[in-house]
């Protein structure tokens, strides 16, 4: 199919008599979570098709008896690192022997590269499905293999990724998140919160205590202070979370944290993670898969944004509020030239956070009475 027609093919997967699709989207968490609504639109369009995802080993929890999807094909990012590192290269190309195969034995007919790079781009060659097309901006060796859509410049994360769903037919009028939560994740979530206390009239307001880089990290002594004013609020619960590395960061300041804060740093699996965050009213954050997981989910987020551009990897929607100091560098993405100052991320002031949250819980509590 030619660019010209692009526009035009509103019919694509009934024309071309498509009924298995491979969507490659392999990381990071963040980025899964903006592609989900892709799945949704063609599940929603087109009810019969076969739906597969590729996905790396640390993203996988969350497609985890995904209702949209036939199947997940995992990439065992982690495996392959390690084998690697001990140079053991025949192991690693009997790993990569084995995604080809598992691959090839979908019969897939339309693979969707939606992450647009060489990893990417091996995958769709080891698919080698008749059609494969990906969203814009395909780069590194991606291009040579798919046919990348002319249309998604300057747009969000989840629009660019919905252009691919439009140009094959489906609606995407009202994107939709899917983010399932197993009955004994719930289960265990309100265990965990009976465990540590917390009582029907308090409100929950998570906080992610880092991000994987360092220049989207909230400074650590405005994380601190802002975790002992938010929990002078009545009713309010603070629920910390991070990962290993957030751990390490913020060990030395532990002792300042009000012994109310529920503190799960380090200690929570991806869908753990998940059904907590579903408990929270509000969550405040950095641009992290957590914050995604949270709009994903439904809940109104608080944003700090400093390196990355929050038009194009922003908080999806209009319920959310957004802390974005913009600087003549920014959005310096992983490239920092402020020597590790990180001036947007500590322009961005407790009090005006603060405030924020005060406002959103106060909306809440509004709409909560009126639905009474």
């Amino acid at each position: 199919m030619s660019f010209k027609q692009f526009n035009q093919a509103k019919n694509y997967i009934e024309t071309h008599q498509i009924e298995r699709i491979l969507l490659i989207k392999l990381t990071s968490l963040g980025d899964v979570v903006h592609a989900l609504p892709v799945a949704a639109a063609l599940k929603r369009t087109f009810p019969l098709i076969k739906l597969y995802w590729l996905v790396e080993d640390r993203c996988a929890p969350l497609l985890t008896n995904h209702p949209l999807l036939d199947s997940v094909i995992v990439y065992p990012r982690q495996e392959i690192q390690f084998l690697i590192s001990k140079r053991k290269w025949g192991q690693v190309l009997k790993v990569f022997k084995n995604i080809r195969r598992s691959l090839r034995d979908l019969n897939i007919d339309l693979s969707i590269d939606l992450q647009g790079l060489a990893k990417s781009g091996l995958m769709v060659m080891m698919a080698w499905a008749p059609y494969r097309i990906g969203c814009f901006g395909l780069k590194e060796i991606s291009y040579l293999v798919s046919k990348s859509l002319p249309e998604g410049r300057d747009l969000h994360a989840v629009d660019r990724n919905l252009k691919v769903a439009e140009f094959l037919g489906a609606g995407i009028e009202a994107p939709k998140f899917v983010i399932g939560i197993q009955e004994d994740e719930k289960n265990w979530a309100e265990a965990f919160l009976q465990k540590c206390g917390v009582s029907e009239r308090e409100v929950l307001v998570g906080l992610q205590g880092g991000a994987s880089f360092p220049q989207k990290r909230w400074p650590v002594h405005k994380t601190i202070a802002f975790i002992e004013q938010v929990s002078q609020l009545p009713n309010i619960r603070v629920v910390l979370f991070g990962d290993q590395t957030d751990q390490e960061r913020l060990l030395p300041h532990l002792s300042q944290i009000p012994p109310k804060v529920i503190n799960t740093v380090g200690d929570l699996s991806l869908r753990r993670l998940l059904a907590l965050i579903n408990h929270c009213r509000l969550f405040v954050g950095a641009d992290t898969g957590p914050l995604h997981l949270a709009v994903g989910l439904g809940l109104p987020v608080i944003a700090l944004y400093g390196a990355d551009d929050p038009k194009k990897t922003g908080p999806y929607g209009l319920m959310h509020r957004l802390h974005y100091k913009k600087f003549p560098c920014s959005p310096c993405n992983k490239n920092p030239s402020c020597h590790g100052r990180y001036d947007c991320m500590e322009a961005i002031e407790v009090d005006e956070v603060l405030a924020s949250v005060r406002a959103v819980l106060d909306s809440s509590e509004s709409r909560d009475r009126s639905s009474e």
